[in-house]
Protein backbone atom coordinates (compact mmCIF):
# COMPACT_ATOMS: atom_id res chain seq x y z
CA UNK A 1 0.00 0.00 0.00
CA UNK A 2 1.34 3.73 -1.12
CA UNK A 3 0.41 6.60 1.12
CA UNK A 4 0.39 9.86 -0.65
CA UNK A 5 -0.72 12.97 0.49
CA UNK A 6 0.13 16.84 0.76
CA UNK A 7 0.85 18.97 4.02
CA UNK A 8 1.97 22.71 4.81
CA UNK A 9 5.08 23.70 5.85
CA UNK A 10 7.04 26.89 6.68
CA UNK A 11 10.60 27.52 5.03
CA UNK A 12 12.43 31.13 5.89
CA UNK A 13 13.07 32.84 2.97
CA UNK A 14 15.02 36.18 4.86
CA UNK A 15 15.07 38.36 7.51
CA UNK A 16 16.53 41.58 8.51
CA UNK A 17 15.09 44.10 10.93
CA UNK A 18 11.81 46.46 10.77
CA UNK A 19 9.84 48.27 12.72
CA UNK A 20 7.30 46.46 14.24
CA UNK A 21 3.44 47.64 15.11
CA UNK A 22 3.23 45.59 18.58
CA UNK A 23 6.68 46.68 19.53
CA UNK A 24 6.50 49.68 18.65
CA UNK A 25 10.68 48.95 18.16
CA UNK A 26 12.96 48.55 15.18
CA UNK A 27 13.10 44.22 15.63
CA UNK A 28 14.48 41.65 13.82
CA UNK A 29 12.39 39.68 11.41
CA UNK A 30 12.23 36.48 9.52
CA UNK A 31 10.39 36.20 6.40
CA UNK A 32 8.00 33.13 6.45
CA UNK A 33 6.73 31.56 3.19
CA UNK A 34 3.97 28.90 3.42
CA UNK A 35 4.15 26.12 0.78
CA UNK A 36 2.63 22.77 0.22
CA UNK A 37 4.27 19.63 -0.03
CA UNK A 38 3.66 16.40 -1.39
CA UNK A 39 4.47 13.60 0.99
CA UNK A 40 5.24 10.01 0.46
CA UNK A 41 4.60 7.96 3.81
CA UNK A 42 4.50 11.53 5.66
CA UNK A 43 7.68 12.66 4.25
CA UNK A 44 7.46 16.01 2.60
CA UNK A 45 9.33 15.29 -0.82
CA UNK A 46 9.01 18.53 -3.11
CA UNK A 47 6.90 21.95 -2.99
CA UNK A 48 3.70 21.85 -4.91
CA UNK A 49 2.89 25.50 -4.75
CA UNK A 50 3.11 28.74 -2.47
CA UNK A 51 0.19 28.90 -0.20
CA UNK A 52 1.62 32.40 1.22
CA UNK A 53 3.51 34.65 2.85
CA UNK A 54 4.37 36.27 6.23
CA UNK A 55 6.87 38.18 8.67
CA UNK A 56 7.47 37.14 11.96
CA UNK A 57 8.94 39.47 14.58
CA UNK A 58 11.44 37.79 16.56
CA UNK A 59 11.00 40.14 19.66
CA UNK A 60 7.35 39.06 20.20
CA UNK A 61 6.36 36.67 17.26
CA UNK A 62 3.77 38.79 16.09
CA UNK A 63 2.85 37.78 12.68
CA UNK A 64 2.25 40.60 9.70
CA UNK A 65 1.47 40.69 6.27
CA UNK A 66 4.72 41.18 4.04
CA UNK A 67 3.70 45.08 3.84
CA UNK A 68 4.80 45.92 6.87
CA UNK A 69 7.94 45.81 5.76
CA UNK A 70 6.93 49.27 3.67
CA UNK A 71 5.76 50.60 7.44
CA UNK A 72 8.12 53.26 8.63
CA UNK A 73 8.16 54.85 12.40
CA UNK A 74 7.04 57.77 11.35
CA UNK A 75 3.78 56.33 8.53
CA UNK A 76 2.88 54.33 11.68
CA UNK A 77 2.81 57.44 14.05
CA UNK A 78 1.05 59.19 11.87
CA UNK A 79 -1.89 56.72 10.87
CA UNK A 80 -2.45 56.08 14.84
CA UNK A 81 -2.07 59.42 16.19
CA UNK A 82 -5.02 61.58 16.82
CA UNK A 83 -5.58 64.91 15.52
CA UNK A 84 -7.59 67.84 16.62
CA UNK A 85 -10.64 69.23 15.24
CA UNK A 86 -9.51 73.00 13.83
CA UNK A 87 -13.34 74.14 14.60
CA UNK A 88 -13.93 73.02 18.22
CA UNK A 89 -10.59 71.61 19.47
CA UNK A 90 -11.71 68.15 19.59
CA UNK A 91 -9.58 64.82 20.00
CA UNK A 92 -10.69 62.50 17.33
CA UNK A 93 -9.16 58.93 16.44
CA UNK A 94 -7.25 58.50 13.49
CA UNK A 95 -9.30 57.16 11.11
CA UNK A 96 -12.29 59.63 11.15
CA UNK A 97 -12.19 61.82 8.24
CA UNK A 98 -15.00 64.07 10.23
CA UNK A 99 -15.21 65.37 13.80
CA UNK A 100 -17.38 63.36 16.23
CA UNK A 101 -18.35 66.20 18.01
CA UNK A 102 -19.10 68.93 15.53
CA UNK A 103 -18.73 66.89 12.23
CA UNK A 104 -16.51 69.19 10.85
CA UNK A 105 -14.42 67.61 7.98
CA UNK A 106 -10.76 66.64 9.10
CA UNK A 107 -8.11 69.09 7.66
Amino acid sequence: MIIWGSRGRETTSGGGRFFCPSCRDDSAYQHQKVKNYFTLYFIPLFPMQTLGEFVRCQSCDGEYDVKVLDLTRETFEAATQPWHCSSCNNANIADQSACVNCKAPRT
